[in-house]
């Protein structure tokens, strides 16, 4: 901290009188986290020695990150996730089990109410892309099936847009809600993800070229995953052939969530009804840990 003339206010003077502020919080909870957050919010400053010029500009950078994000777009989360922050709190809260599906981050795209749809359904309302067969058994830890799972799912098509970013695209397109059988089976039929960036026509966007980041995520497929009694599981389907595996823009890659995406000819003879032309599979189990939530996946907002 900056020297001070003798009898004037130091620097740790200004933060012990923030940390002191809080101290009447009914809520202790909530003064733990503010007083925690003014002292490392504090010592950033030190550390750095921000400038006057270097403050406001970060006012203003977060005042247009308040401007842009609407029921649509929401700039903080794209933040927290360029920051790694999300993925930090994510393994924070699910310390699971080993042989458990590891989790990773909702991301910004998530909506829910997705269209219930039978096993082997599709989930693309439009073209979108090669034909995915997705298919494996919800499990608990010992390997017994578990039947009456919901997998909600959604993903991008090839075009790299979701449908909550594609105005001309159906509301239920590349979504679904899906039940696992008796013997823990599901299936449907989704499309082969391609990479895509982050939106970064904003704030979060120069943040990344001006420190030399891309933007882009590598392939993949979102799903959480209920059921009664188990912990529910946000997760990946990540492309194991895809590029920006080793440098995803917002850091939710996990080695045990790549899954290969096998080709398959159009005279396959297991080629599911409904798909014409060349398709791929792709096996992905979901192993799920006894115990309930805290609460519901929540939506996070949208991101346009």
């Amino acid at each position: 901290m900056t020297p001070v003339a003798e009898g004037g206010t130091a620097p740790q003077d200004i933060t012990a009188a923030a940390v002191a502020s809080f101290e009447g919080s009914p809520d202790l909870r909530l003064r733990e986290v503010m007083q925690s957050l003014v002292r490392h919010l504090h010592a950033f400053a030190g550390e750095v020695r921000l400038t006057q010029e270097e403050w406001e500009r970060g006012i203003r950078l977060l005042t247009e990150t308040g401007h842009v994000t609407d029921e649509r777009r929401q700039e903080f989360i794209l933040w927290s996730d360029a920051l790694g922050l999300s993925m930090l709190v994510d393994a924070l809260a699910h310390a699971l089990p080993a042989g458990a599906t590891e989790t990773t981050v909702v991301g910004p795209f998530y909506v829910p109410g997705s269209p219930a749809r039978g096993y082997g359904e599709s989930i693309a309302e439009l073209p979108a892309g090669i034909p995915a067969w997705v298919h494996g058994r919800v499990l608990d830890l010992g390997g017994a099936p578990i039947a009456g799972a919901e997998l909600d799912v959604w993903q991008n098509g090839d075009d790299r847009l979701y449908a909550v970013q594609d105005p001309d695209a159906p509301e239920e397109h590349l979504r679904g809600r899906f039940f696992s059988r008796e013997d823990g089976t599901y299936a449907f039929v989704a499309v082969r993800p391609v990479p895509y960036t982050i939106p970064d026509d904003g704030p979060v966007g120069r943040m990344l070229a001006a420190t030399g980041r891309h933007p882009w995520r590598p392939a993949h497929i979102h799903a959480i995953v209920r059921a009664p009694g188990y912990k529910t599981v946000t997760t990946h389907i990540f492309d194991a052939e895809s590029p920006y595996l080793d440098s995803d823009a917002v850091f939710a890659v996990k080695p045990s969530l790549l899954r290969t995406f096998v080709p398959r000819s159009a005279d396959d003879p297991d080629r599911p009804a409904g798909i014409e032309g060349e398709w791929c599979s792709v096996e992905n189990d979901v192993v799920l840990s006894p115990g309930e939530d805290d609460r519901e996946v929540a939506d996070p907002g949208r991101t346009a």
